[in-house]
């Protein structure tokens, strides 16, 4: 009797072995898929400029010379700009006027910072906006230089640019 319980079992042990088997098998050969759609943003600006350089400058005379940045790229930023004379005796012989409306004050690092996000496509309010000769000036050069920084993530332009140094 011992016998014939163990061919019974035996048929029964191969199914549960096959079935395991099957199932195992299942689990390892199927499979979903997904597709992750992921785009990177692109931070470009350029700095925009309105100004007709005189061959001289006459003393008294004031010149528009308006500088400011667009938002060439395809993510919100935060803006600074350093803007400076090549010469400083030339700086000690003008008078420029900056929008402090919408920009910062020089700050200690030289940058100039705007005070709000600039988004795709926009441009922000000329930093500044004219130059007055107290002096007569026949050789004039202007440094402007911009930088940019994402905006996401950070609550204030400066906060942006620290965390990029």
């Amino acid at each position: 009797a011992a016998k014939g319980m163990a061919l019974i079992q035996l048929p029964a042990l191969f199914l549960f072995c096959m079935m395991f088997v099957g199932v195992t098998a299942g689990f390892l050969v199927s499979g979903d898929s997904v597709t992750n759609r992921l785009s990177c943003g692109h931070n470009t600006a350029g700095i925009t400029e309105n100004y007709n350089p005189p061959e001289a400058f006459a003393e008294g005379e004031t010149y528009v010379k308006e500088v400011a940045v667009k938002n060439e790229g395809s993510v919100p930023c935060y803006v600074r700009v350093f803007a400076e004379f090549e010469d400083p005796e030339i700086r000690s012989n003008t008078s420029v006027l900056v929008d402090t409306e919408n920009w910062s004050e020089k700050q200690s690092d030289g940058f100039y910072y705007y005070s709000s996000v600039l988004d795709t496509g926009e441009t922000t309010p000329p930093l500044v906006k004219s130059i007055t000769a107290k002096a007569a000036i026949t050789d004039f050069k202007m440094i402007c230089y911009s930088e940019t920084v994402q905006a996401e993530g950070f609550d204030n332009a400066k906060a942006a640019f620290a965390a990029i140094k």
